[in-house]
């Protein structure tokens, strides 16, 4: 007979563990599935997202400072061992993993938790292997992965993804990369600044194209700067061997047929929903070509008591929005809240160095829905904090109301800007105008007197204020 139970979680990533912490709290039992043969007990960003681009970037960035730092009395040399960072890589992602993930199963009570692959049977029942389970309310939240573009030859090359591609054992002397988002960003200047030849293949005319345009387009200039080769508006052609090289063949708007070789490709084309197998058909659940769960507003599927959440959306694929989604669906089910995410807040941000940040409306989006915008902005030359680290390369942003002057989107590429966005999330949260931002002390001297400085900039002209002026 089958097993009962309040609600039946059918992946183990940061959507499934945050619906689940939610369901303990409310003393609901619960069930996690998770397919380890899709991602590992944690999901894509203990695994092969967040933290493990973040441990070889941030290796990546020591040894370039060691090198770059621009300080005339301090000299350095640098030397790494790209597979033992690797190695090294790997060993504090399963430290993560058993902290945050292992340990928290074996501390709840009304949490239960299995390995294998689940399938609906019918909009009531999973199965796992032979045995049977029905749900009161089910979370779908099995995640993502890369896909792969049907380019000729593709899948005759041994090309890398995000998943594999903490598993090499040696090191490319060259790599080419296929995208230009944010995880092909990330790894173009981690691999660059290891030594390996780097080439990024793009389909647009710029990089990183959800983010604000001209910053974008800056921090392009400055990872080509690098050394990176970064090739954009593209059609991909071909791929296929070369010796012991890939060839990728491409078609360049304006320029014609041309190639690249390396030892090695990354291919980060964006996502793919991983619900191949789980029988949506069969619950009565929707999905759309890509195999993205189609959800409404509160992230229910077709089917009123099938939730979904996380990568498997396809609606903003981050580890915090992914999280927030798995505790928001479970108090839309138990305590029919009503929930809903406002996506305009939710900060994001590339890794790259510098980084790049951004929380709610770019200009360019502004302008679409109101046909007006005002924005300022600043070069982190006028940061005190930046200028004096010699880490003064980098742009704020800062979109407003033109009436209320309340502040409607920042974007920041600059040193720490994954840290400052936060700065500025409050400040779109809590309706703040440039006002309210310039009358507040700030700390000197800081970088988050960057966003101080970007409101101070609508009324006045920066080239003409001390640097403590408030």
């Amino acid at each position: 007979m089958p097993e009962d139970y309040d609600l039946i979680i059918i992946g183990g990533g940061a959507a499934g563990f945050a619906a689940a912490h939610r369901a303990e709290k409310l003393k609901k039992r619960t069930l996690i599935i998770n397919d380890a043969s899709v991602l590992p007990l944690g999901g894509t960003c203990v695994n092969v997202g967040c933290i493990p681009s973040k441990v070889m970037l941030h290796q990546a960035g020591i040894l370039y400072q060691s090198l770059k730092h621009n300080f005339r009395a301090i000299s350095l040399s640098g030397r790494a061992d790209f597979v033992e960072a690797l190695e090294e890589t790997r060993q504090m992602v399963r430290a993560f993993q058993e902290k945050n993930y292992v340990n928290v199963i074996n501390t709840q009570e009304y949490v239960d938790y299995i390995e294998g692959h689940a399938a609906f049977k019918d909009p009531r029942t999973v199965t796992v292997g032979d045995r049977q389970f029905r749900g009161r309310f089910f979370l779908i939240a099995t995640g993502a992965s890369t896909f792969v573009p049907p380019v000729e030859g593709i899948n005759e090359i041994d090309y890398l993804t995000n998943r594999t591609v903490f598993d090499i054992r040696h090191r490319p002397g060259s790599i080419v990369i296929l995208g230009g988002g944010p995880e092909a960003m990330e790894f173009s200047q981690m691999f660059n600044r290891f030594g390996i030849k780097t080439t990024v293949i793009q389909r647009s005319q710029r990089i990183l194209t959800k983010f604000d345009a001209l910053l974008a387009e800056t921090l392009q200039q400055y990872l080509t700067e690098e050394g990176i080769n970064i090739i954009t508006g593209t059609r991909l052609l071909e791929a296929k061997r070369a010796g012991k090289m890939v060839r990728i063949v491409f078609e360049k708007t304006g320029e014609g047929m041309a190639s690249v070789e390396a030892e090695a490709v990354l291919v980060a084309t964006g996502l793919k929903g991983n619900t191949q197998g789980l029988g949506l058909d069969r619950a009565g659940v929707e999905s759309d070509e890509k195999g993205f769960v189609r959800t409404n507003e509160f992230l229910q599927t077709s089917q009123a008591h099938i939730y979904a959440a996380g990568d498997v959306t396809g609606i903003m694929p981050l580890e915090t929005v992914a999280a927030k989604q798995g505790s928001l669906t479970v108090q839309n089910m138990f305590e029919d809240t009503r929930k809903r995410i406002d996506y305009d807040l939710i900060p994001r941000a590339v890794f790259t160095s510098p980084e790049l940040a951004t929380v709610g409306l770019t200009e360019e989006e502004y302008m679409q829905r109101y046909n007006v915008c005002l924005c300022r902005t600043v070069s982190f030359e006028h940061v005190e904090r930046a200028a004096l680290m010699k880490q003064d390369r980098g742009l704020i942003r800062m979109v407003v109301h033109p009436e209320t002057m309340q502040v409607a989107g920042v974007q920041i590429l600059g040193p720490h800007a994954s840290e400052l966005i936060v700065t500025a999330a409050y400040a779109i949260r809590n309706h703040m105008t440039v006002y309210d931002i310039r009358d507040t002390v700030h700390v000197f001297p800081t970088l988050t007197e960057a966003i101080k400085k970007v409101a101070q900039s609508f009324e006045e002209d920066l080239t003409k204020m001390a640097c403590c002026v408030e």
